[in-house]
């Protein structure tokens, strides 16, 4: 849509120029010929009485409502007519900003005129009249143009935005789809208890992972911000209520989770929000961390923050992760949706969030609530 504006833009605007040198050039052309005429003119009346002996009024011949007229003698002094401030008198024709003149010394010194200087200031205002007119017009094509474009770019976007809104409701449908069966392996997993073996324990984890990804699809596509509640929650609570739902899969890569709460964690916001939160960056620092790693959990007045010994983030692409669908790593599953819930539910309650990484060092996420 921009660029079918700007090219259509520069295209009248080019053609505009055209019009402006054109027209310029016509009434330059048509100016100097009216003013050449005058001065022809005046200087066959001043010659005609001169060689005829007869009596000529020069302040009577320089009067005139069209064309400013001055006489000038032979050391330039002003004889008769209008003072014009030209001191260069060696040109011809000058083009001024807001008039036309020109130089005659066709009159060769009879009645002691030396110089007919002749001066058309209505070119002036046709140029700026003819500027007016091409702003105006150029203003209105490209207001009709913007119109044009924008109900164009409304049908051509109309069926992108369709399969859009198919896309979403089949993301919907599907993801509200995946509870039960995720829910009912996650129970028959559980109900072994003691009895479970290895290959229990593999379904369990991956009932987890797909769960997991079931609560973010949720969260973005199924929650209903009007059912939210918010209200003040212990985030130390939370925290490990997600430690102990993620404990299977840090066990599966050795992974040891050490916490350290110096106090509660009072914030007002809704139980999922900071739920995702967590659990987010919990699956995260499991996924990116390296087999017999670490996580580092640590409370401390109105501050979490989150340590884990992985491979950390470089630098250019600590300014992406929070996008959605982005993944640095594309050797671990997912689908790049994790860090940005983080992000936004960060920005929805004004948690203010850094990120200290290096490559091949691990990663720390610290949060001021």
């Amino acid at each position: 849509m921009g660029l079918y504006v700007s090219s259509l833009f520069i295209l009248f605007a080019f053609i505009a120029y055209l019009f402006y040198n054109l027209s310029y050039n016509y009434y330059l052309d048509d100016t100097r010929h009216k003013i050449q005429l005058k001065a022809h003119e005046l200087s066959s009346k001043i010659i005609f009485a001169h060689m005829n002996g007869k009596f000529l009024d020069l302040k009577k011949l320089a009067n005139s409502d069209y064309f400013d007229i001055a006489f000038l003698d032979k050391k330039k002094n002003l004889i008769a007519g209008k003072k014009l401030d030209l001191n260069n008198l060696s040109k011809h024709f000058i083009v001024q900003k807001n008039r036309v003149l020109l130089v005659d010394k066709s009159s060769f010194g009879h009645l002691g005129v030396e110089y007919i200087l002749l001066g058309d200031s209505h070119f002036g205002q046709k140029i700026d009249s003819i500027k007016k007119e091409i702003l105006f017009y150029l203003a209105f094509i490209y207001i009709i143009v913007l119109i044009i474009g924008y109900f164009l770019a409304k049908l051509f976007i109309k069926p992108i935005h369709l399969s859009r809104i198919q896309l979403d409701n089949f993301i919907k449908e599907s993801t509200h789809e995946l509870n039960t069966p995720i829910s009912a392996l996650l129970m028959s997993v559980d109900a072994k208890k003691s009895s479970m073996d290895k290959n229990d324990e593999r379904i369990k984890i991956s009932a987890k992972r797909i769960a997991n990804i079931y609560r973010d699809l949720t969260y973005l596509f199924l929650r209903d911000k009007n059912d939210k509640v918010v209200k003040p929650l212990d985030l130390t609570k939370i925290v490990e209520k997600e430690i102990k739902a993620i404990y299977p899969l840090a066990r599966k890569k050795k992974i040891k989770i050490v916490s350290n709460y110096e106090n509660p964690l009072i914030y007002e916001m809704d139980e999922e929000s900071a739920a995702r939160l967590v659990s987010n960056l919990l699956s995260n620092a499991i996924k990116y961390n390296k087999p017999g790693g670490f996580i580092g959990i640590n409370v401390k007045n109105t501050t979490l923050s989150i340590k884990d010994g992985g491979i950390g983030i470089s630098k250019k692409a600590q300014n992406e992760i929070y996008k959605r669908f982005f993944r640095e790593e594309s050797s671990e599953g997912g689908f790049g949706l994790g860090l940005n819930i983080v992000y936004k539910i960060c920005k929805e309650y004004d948690i203010k969030m850094d990120l200290i990484s290096k490559k091949g060092e691990g990663s720390t996420f610290i949060f001021n609530f």
